[in-house]
């Protein structure tokens, strides 16, 4: 197990599994004392099958079973709560953690894909003024399980509707990532392993506020993923004002550091930038926004703003969108629209938070 994870258990609780490699495995239990194709069994199933009852572990023996089954556990966190969206593109999950905390995560459906949003936080410290999630405030990190846990009980929701449990993974729910940047690591190294998941990196996206050393940090790890760094200004005043984190990691050292992560992994980044009505969508915002993205080599995704209960700014008028997209396409290597999903649930961009949102009184908590 990773000191990430947990703390080694007492002679009378169960070993959790769920979060664990088979390298992982076994290093505690039982398992410690096995054949190495014992713990690849187990994780065959709990990841590559989604089963987490040792009792329905067929090629194991019984006695192993039985066992496991004293000394393991294999339980994800509950859905203390389920919404969705109206037109069906989006199904949003609430989580209830070992402590009591609620997270978040959203299942988005298009013709040619499914995206699950992932939360790497429960909570969030940094404080950007257009998100929702920062009005809950600092909350803690997420450990490696609490992060599977919520893959896992979103790829069973495809399985369920009888689709293929293929999918893309973008951490963009609640928190910064990258300020839990080791249990994030952590859980790419499982999300990628052919013996866990074994979901390709391209599918793969981490998104941040820009924290240099934790971006630098990631560069050299032995996983991959691609990077989005939320830039949503071109002045460091704007900037300054919508994220406060820009005081600390002004966005032109950040661009050296996003530089420096792409020469290192030869791997593509993304400008994310939300559209604020009359603060960040001007025709100059445009073109110095093209600017970065051509210098960078980078491609840029532009985001409609969704308003939320707490938020303070509107969103960018659809052909103001539309021009600064046409001043943009010129400039940068590659632009993208974000097409929302979700608002009617609080579950699009910048829209999750447990703050407006408890389980109905007396709903059962789902495995």
């Amino acid at each position: 197990m990773t000191s990430s994870q947990t703390e080694s258990p007492t002679p009378t609780e169960r070993i959790p599994l769920l979060g664990s490699t088979s390298a992982e495995m076994r290093r505690s239990g039982p398992l410690a004392n096995l054949p190495p194709y014992r713990a690849r069994q187990v994780a065959h199933w709990l990841y590559a099958r989604g089963e987490t009852d040792f009792a329905r572990m067929t090629d194991l023996p019984q006695p192993l079973r039985e066992e496991f089954a004293d000394r393991y556990s294999l339980s994800p966190d509950p859905v203390a709560d389920l919404q969705k969206a109206a037109n069906g593109e989006a199904d949003k999950y609430l989580f209830r953690l070992p402590d009591g905390r609620l997270i978040e995560s959203v299942l988005i459906r298009t013709p040619d894909r499914v995206t699950f949003c992932i939360s790497s936080q429960a909570g969030c410290a940094y404080g950007c003024d257009f998100c929702a999630t920062a009005r809950m405030g600092p909350g803690r990190n997420l450990t490696v399980r609490e992060i599977v846990s919520q893959v896992m009980a979103l790829r069973r929701a495809l399985v369920g509707e009888g689709r293929e449990p293929v999918h893309n993974i973008v951490f963009m729910g609640m928190g910064e990532p990258l300020q839990n940047v080791e249990n994030v690591i952590a859980s790419l190294r499982l999300l990628q392993d052919p013996e866990g998941l074994g979901i390709g990196w391209r599918r793969i996206t981490v998104s941040t506020v820009g924290l240099i050393p934790q971006i630098l940090r990631l560069a050299e790890s032995d996983v991959s993923a691609r990077l989005a760094y939320s830039l949503s200004a071109t002045t460091d005043e704007v900037r300054d004002a919508l994220m406060p984190v820009n005081r600390k990691y002004p966005f032109r050292e950040v661009f050296e550091a996003l530089a420096a992560y792409q020469r290192r992994t030869r791997m593509p980044v993304t400008l994310e930038y939300v559209l604020l009505d009359g603060v960040n969508d001007a025709d100059d915002d445009a073109r110095r926004l093209g600017g970065f993205a051509r210098d960078l080599g980078c491609k840029i995704n532009l985001i409609t703003y969704n308003p939320h209960p707490a938020s303070p700014y509107r969103p960018t008028p659809p052909e103001r969108v539309q021009r600064f997209l046409r001043l943009v396409e010129p400039l940068a290597p590659a632009v993208t629209l974000r097409q929302s999903k979700g608002q009617d649930i609080l579950a699009a961009c910048g829209q999750l938070s447990t703050r407006w949102r408890e389980p109905a009184p007396g709903a059962e908590p789902r495995s």
